[in-house]
Protein backbone atom coordinates (compact mmCIF):
# COMPACT_ATOMS: atom_id res chain seq x y z
CA UNK A 1 0.00 0.00 0.00
CA UNK A 2 1.12 3.64 -0.42
CA UNK A 3 4.36 4.69 1.24
CA UNK A 4 6.52 7.81 0.97
CA UNK A 5 9.91 6.61 -0.28
CA UNK A 6 11.50 8.98 -2.80
CA UNK A 7 15.12 8.06 -3.42
CA UNK A 8 16.28 11.65 -3.53
CA UNK A 9 14.63 14.82 -2.34
CA UNK A 10 15.81 18.42 -2.43
CA UNK A 11 13.80 21.54 -1.70
CA UNK A 12 14.28 25.15 -2.62
CA UNK A 13 12.45 28.14 -1.14
CA UNK A 14 12.72 31.66 -2.47
CA UNK A 15 15.56 32.05 -5.00
CA UNK A 16 18.36 29.84 -3.59
CA UNK A 17 19.86 26.88 -5.45
CA UNK A 18 18.77 23.25 -5.10
CA UNK A 19 21.16 21.68 -2.65
CA UNK A 20 23.44 18.70 -2.34
CA UNK A 21 22.86 16.54 -5.41
CA UNK A 22 24.46 17.77 -8.63
CA UNK A 23 22.71 15.03 -10.60
CA UNK A 24 19.36 16.37 -9.47
CA UNK A 25 20.33 19.84 -10.74
CA UNK A 26 21.08 18.37 -14.17
CA UNK A 27 17.82 16.40 -14.24
CA UNK A 28 15.89 19.47 -13.12
CA UNK A 29 17.33 21.55 -15.96
CA UNK A 30 16.54 18.81 -18.46
CA UNK A 31 12.97 18.49 -17.24
CA UNK A 32 12.44 22.23 -17.33
CA UNK A 33 13.68 22.37 -20.92
CA UNK A 34 11.68 19.31 -21.95
CA UNK A 35 8.30 20.40 -20.61
CA UNK A 36 8.68 24.17 -20.70
CA UNK A 37 8.20 24.31 -16.96
CA UNK A 38 9.81 27.70 -16.45
CA UNK A 39 7.97 30.27 -14.38
CA UNK A 40 7.28 32.38 -17.44
CA UNK A 41 5.44 29.63 -19.31
CA UNK A 42 1.66 29.49 -18.87
CA UNK A 43 0.78 27.18 -21.73
CA UNK A 44 -1.71 24.43 -20.97
CA UNK A 45 -1.51 21.10 -22.83
CA UNK A 46 -4.05 21.39 -25.62
CA UNK A 47 -7.01 19.09 -26.02
CA UNK A 48 -7.86 16.48 -26.97
CA UNK A 49 -6.24 14.64 -24.05
CA UNK A 50 -5.07 11.07 -24.41
CA UNK A 51 -4.98 7.68 -22.64
CA UNK A 52 -4.23 4.03 -23.19
CA UNK A 53 -6.71 1.29 -24.00
CA UNK A 54 -6.71 -2.28 -25.33
CA UNK A 55 -4.51 -2.85 -28.35
CA UNK A 56 -6.87 -5.51 -29.67
CA UNK A 57 -8.33 -3.06 -32.21
CA UNK A 58 -5.19 -3.28 -34.39
CA UNK A 59 -4.74 0.50 -34.35
CA UNK A 60 -1.71 1.92 -36.15
CA UNK A 61 0.81 4.46 -34.74
CA UNK A 62 -0.86 7.88 -34.56
CA UNK A 63 -4.38 6.39 -34.29
CA UNK A 64 -6.77 7.78 -31.71
CA UNK A 65 -7.72 4.84 -29.50
CA UNK A 66 -10.34 6.63 -27.45
CA UNK A 67 -11.70 10.14 -26.99
CA UNK A 68 -14.54 11.44 -24.89
CA UNK A 69 -15.58 13.12 -21.67
CA UNK A 70 -16.93 12.32 -18.23
CA UNK A 71 -19.39 14.20 -16.08
CA UNK A 72 -18.63 13.99 -12.35
CA UNK A 73 -21.57 13.73 -9.97
CA UNK A 74 -21.62 14.29 -6.22
CA UNK A 75 -24.92 12.74 -5.26
CA UNK A 76 -27.37 14.02 -7.87
CA UNK A 77 -25.44 17.25 -8.48
CA UNK A 78 -22.95 17.84 -11.27
CA UNK A 79 -19.56 18.43 -9.66
CA UNK A 80 -17.18 18.67 -12.62
CA UNK A 81 -16.10 17.37 -15.99
CA UNK A 82 -13.08 15.71 -17.58
CA UNK A 83 -12.23 15.60 -21.29
CA UNK A 84 -9.71 13.02 -22.44
CA UNK A 85 -8.20 11.29 -25.43
CA UNK A 86 -5.93 8.30 -25.99
CA UNK A 87 -3.49 8.01 -28.87
CA UNK A 88 -1.15 5.31 -30.05
CA UNK A 89 2.28 6.67 -30.91
CA UNK A 90 5.66 5.34 -31.94
CA UNK A 91 8.81 7.05 -30.65
CA UNK A 92 12.50 6.10 -30.89
CA UNK A 93 12.71 6.01 -27.09
CA UNK A 94 9.94 3.42 -26.82
CA UNK A 95 6.93 5.64 -26.13
CA UNK A 96 3.82 3.78 -27.32
CA UNK A 97 0.85 5.64 -25.86
CA UNK A 98 -0.02 9.23 -25.04
CA UNK A 99 -2.70 10.20 -22.53
CA UNK A 100 -4.10 13.70 -22.21
CA UNK A 101 -6.83 15.08 -20.01
CA UNK A 102 -8.28 18.40 -18.93
CA UNK A 103 -10.63 18.56 -15.98
CA UNK A 104 -12.64 21.27 -14.24
CA UNK A 105 -14.32 21.27 -10.85
CA UNK A 106 -15.41 24.60 -9.39
CA UNK A 107 -12.46 26.99 -9.76
CA UNK A 108 -9.95 24.14 -10.03
CA UNK A 109 -8.56 23.35 -13.48
CA UNK A 110 -6.08 20.56 -14.24
CA UNK A 111 -4.25 19.67 -17.45
CA UNK A 112 -2.30 16.40 -17.73
CA UNK A 113 -0.14 14.76 -20.39
CA UNK A 114 1.49 11.34 -20.05
CA UNK A 115 3.56 9.22 -22.43
CA UNK A 116 4.08 5.56 -21.58
CA UNK A 117 5.69 2.43 -22.97
CA UNK A 118 3.66 -0.59 -24.09
CA UNK A 119 3.18 -1.70 -20.47
CA UNK A 120 1.80 1.68 -19.37
CA UNK A 121 4.98 2.57 -17.42
CA UNK A 122 5.65 6.33 -17.65
CA UNK A 123 8.31 7.85 -19.88
CA UNK A 124 7.29 11.53 -19.70
CA UNK A 125 4.68 13.32 -17.61
CA UNK A 126 3.41 16.85 -17.09
CA UNK A 127 0.71 18.23 -14.80
CA UNK A 128 -0.53 21.79 -14.38
CA UNK A 129 -3.05 22.91 -11.78
CA UNK A 130 -4.86 26.26 -11.71
CA UNK A 131 -7.29 27.94 -9.40
CA UNK A 132 -9.08 30.61 -11.34
CA UNK A 133 -6.41 32.41 -13.37
CA UNK A 134 -3.58 31.48 -11.00
CA UNK A 135 -1.23 28.54 -11.59
CA UNK A 136 -0.89 26.73 -8.26
CA UNK A 137 1.41 23.90 -9.32
CA UNK A 138 3.43 22.62 -12.26
CA UNK A 139 5.00 19.19 -12.23
CA UNK A 140 7.07 17.48 -14.92
CA UNK A 141 8.75 14.10 -14.98
CA UNK A 142 10.92 11.88 -17.15
CA UNK A 143 12.21 8.33 -16.99
CA UNK A 144 15.99 7.99 -17.06
CA UNK A 145 17.73 4.62 -16.78
CA UNK A 146 15.02 2.91 -14.75
CA UNK A 147 14.36 5.89 -12.49
CA UNK A 148 11.64 8.50 -12.77
CA UNK A 149 12.80 12.05 -11.99
CA UNK A 150 10.32 14.84 -11.26
CA UNK A 151 10.49 18.60 -10.83
CA UNK A 152 7.59 20.33 -9.09
CA UNK A 153 7.00 24.07 -8.77
CA UNK A 154 4.34 25.42 -6.42
CA UNK A 155 3.72 28.58 -4.43
CA UNK A 156 5.69 27.07 -1.53
CA UNK A 157 8.83 26.43 -3.58
CA UNK A 158 10.41 23.79 -5.78
CA UNK A 159 11.09 20.10 -5.32
CA UNK A 160 13.18 17.69 -7.39
CA UNK A 161 12.79 13.99 -6.70
CA UNK A 162 13.80 10.65 -8.13
CA UNK A 163 12.01 7.32 -7.81
CA UNK A 164 13.07 3.77 -8.62
CA UNK A 165 10.39 2.38 -10.91
CA UNK A 166 9.13 -1.13 -10.22
CA UNK A 167 8.46 -3.30 -13.30
CA UNK A 168 4.99 -2.58 -14.65
CA UNK A 169 4.50 0.54 -12.49
CA UNK A 170 1.88 3.05 -13.64
CA UNK A 171 1.09 6.63 -12.65
CA UNK A 172 -2.11 6.79 -10.61
CA UNK A 173 -2.89 10.23 -9.21
CA UNK A 174 -5.47 10.91 -6.51
CA UNK A 175 -7.35 13.13 -8.98
CA UNK A 176 -8.21 12.38 -12.60
CA UNK A 177 -10.01 9.59 -14.45
CA UNK A 178 -8.30 8.68 -17.71
CA UNK A 179 -5.36 7.17 -15.79
CA UNK A 180 -7.61 4.25 -14.79
CA UNK A 181 -7.44 3.04 -18.39
CA UNK A 182 -3.85 2.06 -17.62
CA UNK A 183 -5.13 -0.46 -15.08
CA UNK A 184 -7.56 -2.24 -17.39
CA UNK A 185 -5.97 -1.75 -20.82
CA UNK A 186 -4.99 -5.07 -22.38
CA UNK A 187 -5.09 -6.61 -18.90
CA UNK A 188 -5.21 -10.41 -18.88
CA UNK A 189 -7.35 -11.33 -15.88
CA UNK A 190 -9.59 -14.08 -14.61
CA UNK A 191 -12.76 -13.23 -12.76
CA UNK A 192 -12.15 -13.11 -9.01
CA UNK A 193 -8.34 -13.27 -9.23
CA UNK A 194 -6.50 -10.36 -7.55
CA UNK A 195 -3.45 -8.74 -9.13
CA UNK A 196 -1.03 -6.32 -7.45
CA UNK A 197 -0.05 -3.32 -9.59
CA UNK A 198 2.82 -1.00 -8.51
CA UNK A 199 1.92 2.69 -8.67
CA UNK A 200 3.52 6.12 -8.56
CA UNK A 201 1.68 9.26 -7.45
CA UNK A 202 4.05 12.15 -8.29
CA UNK A 203 1.81 14.97 -7.06
CA UNK A 204 1.69 13.38 -3.58
CA UNK A 205 5.32 12.17 -3.60
CA UNK A 206 4.15 8.60 -3.08
CA UNK A 207 4.93 5.12 -4.32
CA UNK A 208 2.86 2.07 -3.52
CA UNK A 209 0.60 -0.51 -5.12
CA UNK A 210 -3.07 -1.26 -5.66
CA UNK A 211 -4.96 -4.54 -5.73
CA UNK A 212 -6.97 -5.04 -8.91
CA UNK A 213 -9.65 -7.68 -9.40
CA UNK A 214 -12.03 -8.33 -12.28
CA UNK A 215 -15.38 -8.88 -10.57
CA UNK A 216 -17.49 -9.75 -13.61
CA UNK A 217 -17.56 -9.60 -17.40
CA UNK A 218 -21.36 -9.42 -17.47
CA UNK A 219 -22.40 -6.07 -16.03
CA UNK A 220 -24.20 -3.17 -17.71
CA UNK A 221 -24.03 0.62 -17.47
CA UNK A 222 -26.20 3.33 -18.99
CA UNK A 223 -24.32 5.76 -21.25
CA UNK A 224 -26.27 8.59 -22.92
CA UNK A 225 -29.51 6.69 -22.35
CA UNK A 226 -28.19 3.45 -23.88
CA UNK A 227 -27.40 0.28 -21.96
CA UNK A 228 -23.88 -1.00 -22.58
CA UNK A 229 -22.29 -4.28 -21.62
CA UNK A 230 -19.35 -3.76 -19.29
CA UNK A 231 -16.59 -5.49 -17.39
CA UNK A 232 -16.55 -4.42 -13.75
CA UNK A 233 -13.21 -4.05 -11.96
CA UNK A 234 -12.46 -3.20 -8.32
CA UNK A 235 -9.35 -1.24 -7.37
CA UNK A 236 -8.33 -1.39 -3.71
CA UNK A 237 -5.90 1.29 -2.55
CA UNK A 238 -6.31 0.94 1.22
CA UNK A 239 -8.70 -0.80 3.57
CA UNK A 240 -10.92 2.30 3.50
CA UNK A 241 -10.50 3.30 -0.16
CA UNK A 242 -11.69 1.07 -2.99
CA UNK A 243 -12.85 2.21 -6.40
CA UNK A 244 -14.95 0.59 -9.11
CA UNK A 245 -14.27 0.79 -12.84
CA UNK A 246 -16.63 -0.15 -15.64
CA UNK A 247 -15.02 -0.60 -19.06
CA UNK A 248 -15.99 -2.28 -22.30
CA UNK A 249 -14.22 -5.38 -23.60
CA UNK A 250 -11.65 -3.18 -25.39
CA UNK A 251 -10.72 -1.43 -22.12
CA UNK A 252 -12.49 1.87 -22.90
CA UNK A 253 -13.66 3.49 -19.69
CA UNK A 254 -17.41 3.87 -19.19
CA UNK A 255 -17.84 4.76 -15.52
CA UNK A 256 -15.61 5.28 -12.48
CA UNK A 257 -17.00 5.25 -8.94
CA UNK A 258 -14.87 6.89 -6.21
CA UNK A 259 -16.76 6.42 -2.91
CA UNK A 260 -14.03 7.97 -0.71
CA UNK A 261 -14.41 11.22 -2.66
CA UNK A 262 -18.17 10.90 -3.05
CA UNK A 263 -17.77 11.06 -6.84
CA UNK A 264 -19.48 9.04 -9.57
CA UNK A 265 -18.00 9.77 -13.03
CA UNK A 266 -20.13 8.70 -15.99
CA UNK A 267 -19.10 8.87 -19.62
CA UNK A 268 -21.12 11.37 -21.66
CA UNK A 269 -21.23 9.46 -24.97
CA UNK A 270 -20.96 5.88 -26.18
CA UNK A 271 -17.39 5.04 -27.30
CA UNK A 272 -16.95 4.89 -31.08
Amino acid sequence: MPHNTPLLSTWRRGTGYLAEMSSIRVVSMALALLFGASRGSTQTPELPPTSVVHSASGAQPGDRLDVGSFTLFAGSQRAGREQFSIRRMLSPDGAMFELRAESASGEQRTAMRLETDSAGTPLRYSLEERRGADITRRLSGQRLRGRFSTLARAVTGEAAREYLLSPGAIILEDEGLVQYALLVRDRHAEVGVTQSIPTLTPSANRQGSVRLVLETQRDTVVIAGARREAWRWRVVLTSSDSRTIWADADGRLLRVLLPARGVDAVRDDVPR
